[in-house]
């Protein structure tokens, strides 16, 4: 249920069995032991994903502090479902099931709104959950809610539409890269949003793990990595033009892919490839980015991937679409290399190529641009700030 006038009509199927909830619903409701902490999280899945590092990061803020964990979509695979669930002082539950069927889902919305009501400095974090969004008009005011955006989708019914439906329910709106804060911006002053919702807007970037800088050995073949999820925004069609092209060109180069996109590539470069399968252990991940060389994206639009940050963190050269987040950080030829005209695909595909060639024809270059990215991602991309700013945001939120 992601269509936001199906969400519209479900609400008010919530409203009209209220009164039935509050006599049959309720009193279970008044049963659940209550919570040891204000703070609730009803997140998508746990299924392997860039937000998802995210999220883990965002609830180890709290490590300290107990919290209950929902997750509320069917997860399409189990990668990360140990790594969630070893979340320290946390309760954890999956309840998709109870969140997928209409009849289930109608009494499920009104027992946690019920149940979280209950406690008076409740604080619920929520991230591409369109179950969260159902709680939301039925959660007494003293309730905080906070949204996580991830990114600005331009009109593909991306979740930016359903806050901006609820922006009068959410106290809080947090977004972690520029192009999506301004986007938000600008998308509050096209629908006559009052600015006093601007400040309801929180600004918390990511931060990654960065480990003693990698000494890699820039020879000949490089080994170009794209680690990730497929899907339309992922563009892996574009990806599998790229590296046919390098591959039956014989160029000096080795293509890696870590990640559920392998039915997306084609036998050929299958065959002509290295394939890590999905990986969900960060310590697994990061030997695979120490030994890569370039990181390799041709997404349709991102906010700043987690991909760019945790490679650049061991030394991988960015080799991505020139979007305007990922412009937020990287500069052509400073710090990686931008694949201009982003929007055209068979642009992408010619761009991308000539990005590589130029890497794999000048070594001494190719070395320079991975000093930097690493010593770039040393100063912008520290995770301890991202888990202070996150453990301050929600201790303040309760005090």
């Amino acid at each position: 249920m992601h269509n936001l006038t199906k969400i519209k009509l479900f609400r008010v199927l919530l409203s009209c069995t209220y009164p039935f909830a509050l006599l049959f619903i309720y009193p279970f409701a008044l049963l659940k032991k209550k919570n040891r902490s204000p703070f609730f999280f009803f997140l998508d899945r746990y299924s392997i994903g860039g937000a998802q590092r995210i999220h883990i990061d965002v609830l180890a803020s709290i490590a300290d502090i107990h919290k209950q964990l929902y997750f509320t979509r069917l997860s399409v695979d189990k990668s990360l479902k140990d790594v969630f669930y070893a979340t320290s002082n946390a309760d954890i539950k999956d309840i998709h099931i109870w969140c997928d069927y209409l009849l289930f889902r109608l009494f499920t919305v009104h027992f946690y709104t019920f149940y979280i009501n209950r406690h008076k400095k409740a604080h619920v974090f929520s991230s591409n959950s369109t179950f969260f969004y159902d709680m939301l008009p039925f959660f007494k005011k003293h309730v905080i809610k906070t949204e996580l955006l991830h990114n600005f989708t331009h009109g593909k019914n991306g979740m930016e539409f359903f806050g901006l439906a609820n922006v009068k329910h959410l106290n809080f709106r947090i977004v972690y890269d520029n192009f999506t804060l301004a986007n938000i911006k600008k998308q509050y002053e096209t629908y006559h949003i009052d600015p006093v919702y601007l400040e309801r807007i929180k600004f918390i970037e990511p931060g990654v793990f960065i480990p003693p800088q990698p000494k890699k050995n820039f020879a000949n073949p490089l080994k170009v990595l794209y680690a990730g999820r497929s899907g339309a925004q992922k563009r892996i069609p574009l990806l599998n033009k790229i590296a046919d092209h390098c591959i039956r060109q014989n160029m000096p180069l080795e293509f890696h892919f870590a990640g559920p996109m392998l039915g997306e590539l084609s036998e050929y470069v299958k065959q002509h490839s290295v394939y890590h399968g999905q990986i969900s252990k960060q310590e697994e991940m990061y030997a695979l980015y120490e030994q890569c060389h370039i990181i390799l994206m041709t997404s349709a639009y991102e906010g700043f991937p987690m991909l760019i940050k945790e490679g650049m963190a061991c030394g991988c050269i960015p080799v991505v679409t020139d979007l305007v987040g990922n412009k937020t950080h990287l500069r052509h030829m400073e710090n990686g290399l931008l694949i201009n005209d982003f929007e055209n695909e068979p642009a992408v595909v010619k761009n991308g190529i000539a990005n590589l060639e130029m890497l794999c024809n000048d070594l001494e270059f190719s070395r320079s641009l991975s000093d930097r990215a690493y010593q770039y991602a040393c100063k912008h991309f520290n995770r301890e700030q991202f888990l202070q700013a996150y453990r301050n945001f929600f201790l303040s939120s309760i005090e």
